[in-house]
């Protein structure tokens, strides 16, 4: 590969916005679907109605409450 030769531009990545489905080059991650056979997705927001989501909880806290609530039940 030549070093000197000139990188074709990058282009943006472009997502429907979940809440008011406009396009938007600037898309914010608002949730994460996870699957038990095959990939999961991620949703996209606009940055206007990025703020309207809650956080993205992480899918490992969610297990570990869940294990603490299991640890925590008399057998």
């Amino acid at each position: 590969m030549n070093e000197s030769a000139p990188r074709p531009p990058t282009r943006k990545p472009v997502r429907m916005c979940v809440r008011c489905q406009r396009v938007t080059d600037e898309p914010v991650v608002v949730a994460e679907v996870h699957q038990g056979s095959g990939p999961g997705w991620n949703v996209y927001a606009c940055p206007e109605c990025a703020p309207r989501f809650p956080p993205v909880p992480d899918a490992l806290d969610l297990l570990g409450d869940g294990r603490r609530r299991h640890e925590g039940r008399a057998d």
